[in-house]
């Protein structure tokens, strides 16, 4: 990835940390407030359920694919659900082709464990035959422009594009899987909806949504994933340091603006109606 050092310059810098002591962001936002999203779903006719999402200028595909495959063998009734990232170079000066960074792998990892460790995807509903077929969920994020929050806007997405999905139904017949002729709804695979909320630091001022300028300048991100009720995962980035009362302030803070989110958002609106 090319050097952040080379894209911002040192009174630009200067002020967005100036701002930031004032309480004011260069956007026009305060120190708490998110960034609009846009969601559109079914936006990829070959897959099982999709979505173009946009976090202020961050823009990303999301894609729902699915295999049948066998269970692991500590796991041998329930599917799999995976998620994978791309940055496209034209998404940003700063992405460059070549194997996954640390960045893509973040992005993934991050959205990944918020769904894993949340009661999200029913991967018991997944099971064809116990021990013999089940189902692989594949969930692809594909940046298509950076604006900063890369995060945020790939965990909604991937969430938009599950509830959307409408991945056929397996039953096993004749020792294999065979299709069922009826289709999974959303609501059917999917429980909690874990939502990551991102925080940036620079020096002990603490801001959330940081804009790309804001990200390039920052001294450290966390993100928190929250349901309604439990924190999922936490993910620290960069290399500030976070004391214990700012890391609980930020978790009461993550259920607000999580809870806010929820209300405005209303992903469940994209389930895919089906007869």
């Amino acid at each position: 990835m090319m050097d952040i050092k080379r894209v911002i310059s040192t009174i630009e810098k200067s002020y967005i940390k100036e701002n930031l002591k004032k309480d004011q962001r260069i956007d026009g936002r305060g120190l708490w407030e998110y960034r609009d999203f846009d969601i559109a779903t079914d936006k990829i006719a070959a897959a099982e359920g999709s979505c173009d999402i946009s976090l202020g200028d961050t823009r990303i595909m999301v894609g729902v694919k699915y295999d049948i495959g066998e269970p692991y063998p500590d796991m041998p009734d329930e599917g799999v659900c995976t998620v994978m990232a791309e940055l496209l170079p034209l998404a940003s000066p700063l992405f460059e082709r070549g194997p996954p960074d640390e960045e893509s792998i973040e992005l993934a990892r991050v959205v990944d464990r918020g769904i894993r460790h949340a009661d999200c995807v029913q991967t018991k509903k997944l099971c064809i035959k116990e021990g013999k077929a089940v189902y692989i969920i594949f969930v692809d994020m594909y940046v298509i422009n950076h604006g900063g929050n890369m995060i945020d806007c790939g965990g909604v997405g991937a969430l938009a594009s599950l509830i959307s999905s409408h991945i056929p139904k397996g039953e096993w017949t004749d020792d294999r899987p065979q299709w069922s002729g009826e289709y999974f709804k959303g609501s059917e695979i999917i429980k909690e909806l874990p939502l990551p909320i991102t925080f940036g630091k620079i020096g002990d001022i603490l801001f959330v949504d940081p804009s790309l300028p804001e990200e390039l300048v920052s001294e450290g991100r966390l993100t928190i994933s929250v349901t309604k009720d439990e924190i999922t995962s936490i993910q620290k980035s960069g290399a500030a340091t976070f004391t214990f009362e700012e890391v609980k302030m930020l978790g009461d803070k993550a259920f607000e603006i999580a809870g806010n989110l929820r209300k405005d958002l209303d992903l469940w609106q994209y389930e895919t109606k089906i007869e």
